[in-house]
Order: C-alpha cells, then sequence, then structure tokens
C-alpha cells in the first residue's frame, strides 16, 4: 500500500464519520420535527396565554371562554386534544430545549468538528461548500460534490468515504 493509498484511506475514513454524523443529525431533525414546530410558536403561545387571548396555529389552539364577574377561563389543545395549561407550558419548554440541543450539538461548527483532527483544510472546505447536497447521501442520493482547488488525495478520499457509506460500511453500521 503506497502512502497516498493511506492518506486516501484515512480522509475516507473521516469523510465517513462527518457523514455518519450530519446523517444522524438529519435523523434527529426528523424524529424531533414535532418538537421543532412547537419551538418556533413557544414564545407566542407563552405570550398569548399570559395576556389571556386567543391563538390557533394549528398543532397548538388556545380558547378564552369569559366567565362570569369578568373572568375568564383558559383552555388550551395540542395535537387536537384538550390539555391543561400547565401541561401545555411543560411541553413547549421541552421542545424548546430539545431543539436548543439538537441546534448545538448538529449546528454546522459541531459537525466539522469531526474533521479539524484530521487538520487538513482541503477536507473540511469540501465539507463546507457541499454541506446542503451531503445531506442527500442520508436520503441515498447521491450528492453533486464541488471540490473546488481540493488535491487529488483528497477528491478521492471523500468519494472512496461517500462510496463506503453509501454501501453501508459507514462508521456504526
Amino acid at each position: 500500500m503506497s502512502a497516498h493509498d493511506v492518506v486516501v484511506d484515512i480522509i475516507a475514513e473521516a469523510f465517513m464519520k462527518f457523514i455518519n454524523r450530519l446523517c444522524e443529525c438529519e435523523r434527529l431533525r426528523e424524529l424531533h420535527n414535532r418538537d421543532l414546530e412547537l419551538a418556533k410558536i413557544a414564545d407566542e403561545v407563552s405570550k398569548a396565554l399570559s395576556e389571556g387571548r386567543e391563538v390557533d396555529f394549528g398543532l397548538v389552539t388556545v380558547k378564552v371562554q369569559k366567565k362570569l364577574f369578568g373572568r375568564k377561563e383558559i383552555k388550551a389543545w395540542l395535537d387536537g386534544r384538550e390539555i391543561d395549561v400547565g401541561l401545555l407550558l411543560a411541553e413547549l419548554s421541552k421542545a424548546k430545549s430539545r431543539v436548543a440541543w439538537i441546534t448545538n450539538d448538529c449546528s454546522e461548527q459541531a459537525l466539522l468538528e469531526v474533521l479539524y483532527s484530521y487538520e487538513d483544510r482541503y477536507l473540511i472546505e469540501v465539507a463546507l461548500r457541499n454541506f446542503d447536497s451531503l445531506k442527500n447521501l442520508c436520503r441515498g442520493e447521491v450528492p453533486r460534490v464541488d471540490f473546488g482547488e481540493a488535491p487529488a488525495h483528497v477528491i478521492e478520499g471523500v468519494v472512496v468515504g461517500m462510496r463506503n457509506f453509501a454501501s453501508g460500511r459507514g462508521v456504526g453500521n
């Protein structure tokens, strides 16, 4: 095995780790899609509850019924089911926490950290330049990769890494 082949194998392994982490994050986003939707509306729902006004976001509905002597009764629905307002607030809080966790752990910066230990700026540039298109690998599609000025060992390593990932030989597979 030549030195070039060894470097290509190292780049391929690094790239598979990156793609595995990228796809893991894509799965987390799909798994917690409801939380992502709840987090988007959480602040507005909380504000409406504190102000005693009605809102309807589809996923969450808040209704206000006026009672005797100017009192108000607030009712809430989550996913079409009536829910206690306290439980709704707890669900909104949990959703925001999960989204913050996913956003932090699955940011571009966090995903690229997998590649930093390999100290190859071309590899990092290829991953960064093609970040969104590489997500296609997670769906079993072949992405169009712009290699820019990357040297041959990086190009070969990325191609081998994608091929290995696609064939199910990714890290943890």
